[in-house]
């Protein structure tokens, strides 16, 4: 699934998919951080891939980190 980060809490990210459904997410292991200098590799508007972890609890992992179009 794909969807964007609209709130950052530590390591939990607030992911709102495209039919409007907001997820709890967050990071699945270590992202490659080329050409990211923050400590957090996420950024709320960032566009990601996500897949569901607890439907029930409505959790996710966010797998992929797309290209940001700005900064």
């Amino acid at each position: 699934m794909q969807g964007v980060v609209y709130k950052s809490t530590g390591s939990w990210y607030s992911v709102k998919d495209d039919s409007g459904k907001i997820w709890n997410a967050r990071m699945k292991g270590v992202f490659k951080l080329d050409d990211i200098t923050s400590t957090n590799p996420i950024a709320v508007g960032d566009v990601v891939d996500f897949e569901l972890e607890n439907e029930n609890e409505q959790t996710a992992i966010i797998t992929k980190i797309h290209d940001r179009k700005n900064h």
